[in-house]
């Protein structure tokens, strides 16, 4: 129990590290972190030249395969944006299933699927929370396996689509694709610009503007056009098109004090304007969701805040139940990543809300053109 705890203190600490500003003393965690890290960098790029080089070879599918994904790591919006771009191939009337590698799943095989897209054929635990949630939209096949080429090969066999959307698949070199959307947050495109462990680059603009049809900046602020920061990112991609999107919060589900949802009407999110809330999320930037929530002007008792893709044990429920009786909260609310990692029939001290994010194009008509055409000259 106490190397336990002193592992996660240490996977703490350095979550810390790594999204901040930092001058590394010698012999110091930072100082490690930052050893390490040049020696990631230098490895990402000595793959991609491999790869370049044809040392390294990367499968073809018979359809066509469109990723997105991002260079830096963390939540930049790619389930939501994955949602959205399958739904609109979809209006295009093209036949489309999603690819995943089912992060933070237990399953070890070959291909695995989550959805027929009518379907759900498998769990959160087993397959992951993304997938399992992009299952449950019920609008397209969903397939995961960490070596994506076979569970492309296994989608395509199943479901002979006509696109195969690839979920965070920038850096899975070993399978071909046509079009490579990259993703950067507006708020913190580069992190503190360093690699992993140190910071959150997978690679650097540099290594990844020849691989890039498109950026998609998201998060962004309605108002927010001028950006010195951007600018100088936009500049590494020359002659790259490039999409500002902004992550519109909606409420999903609210539910009685048990898995029982409310009537449709109760979902409209002016009804909370004015409530005190308990909130809970284990995602990669907790405080986004600490904002979305305060957009609705509820009154936030408390933030229970936990890792990326925690699985949520007995006496967390009963800790989180705890805290919204003693804060006095009308409600509880969480993420719908969260939600899919909740046991059924738990009893809550208050009603919970379930919120999710939906992507909105600033230029959805430019984007929609930008497929088109890129599919047209395939």
């Amino acid at each position: 129990m106490a190397v336990q705890k002193w592992f996660k203190n240490l996977e703490n600490r350095i979550t810390q590290i790594s999204q901040t500003q930092f001058q590394p003393r010698l012999f110091s965690l930072e100082w490690v972190l930052e050893g390490i890290s040049k020696i990631y960098g230098t490895c990402a790029g000595l793959r991609l030249f491999l790869y370049e080089k044809g040392v390294l070879k990367s499968r073809k599918l018979s359809c066509t395969v469109i990723s997105i994904g991002n260079i830096v790591a963390g939540g930049a919006g790619k389930t939501p944006m994955t949602l959205y771009l399958a739904g609109l191939l979809t209006e295009m009337g093209k036949k489309t299933i999603v690819v995943s590698r089912g992060y933070g799943g237990q399953y070890k095989g070959k291909a695995l699927i989550v959805s027929d897209g009518n379907r759900v054929l498998a769990d959160s635990k087993l397959a992951g929370d993304e997938p399992f949630m992009m299952a449950q939209a019920g609008k397209f096949p969903v397939v995961v396996g960490k070596d994506r080429a076979g569970a492309g090969a296994r989608g395509i066999e199943a479901f002979n689509p006509d696109v195969i959307v690839l979920d965070d698949g920038f850096q899975h070199l070993r399978l071909e694709r046509d079009i490579d959307l990259v993703l950067m947050d507006c708020q913190e495109p580069l992190g503190n610009t360093r690699f992993l462990p140190a910071g959150r680059l997978r690679e650097t603009p540099l290594m990844s503007s020849s691989r890039t049809d498109a950026l998609i900046f998201t998060r962004c602020s309605p108002g927010m056009h001028d950006n010195d920061a951007l600018n100088e990112i936009i500049g590494h991609y020359p002659g790259i098109p490039w999409f500002r999107t902004f992550h519109v919060p909606f409420i999903s589900d609210v539910f009685l004090r048990s898995d029982k949802a409310c009537p449709e009407d109760i979902c409209d999110p002016s009804r909370l304007k004015g409530k005190k809330a308990l909130i809970f999320s284990g995602i990669a930037k907790n405080f986004s969701f600490y904002q979305s929530v305060s957009q609705y002007g509820i009154n936030i008792a408390d933030h229970l805040e936990f890792s990326d893709h925690y699985r949520y044990k007995d006496c967390d429920i009963e800790m989180i139940n705890t805290a919204a009786e003693k804060s006095g909260a009308d409600i509880i609310m969480t993420t719908q990543k969260d939600w899919t990692r909740l046991k059924h029939g738990i009893k809550w001290s208050a009603p919970v809300v379930v919120m999710g994010i939906r992507i909105q194009f600033e230029e959805p008509e430019r984007f929609r053109s930008f497929i088109q055409e890129k599919l047209e000259g395939r």
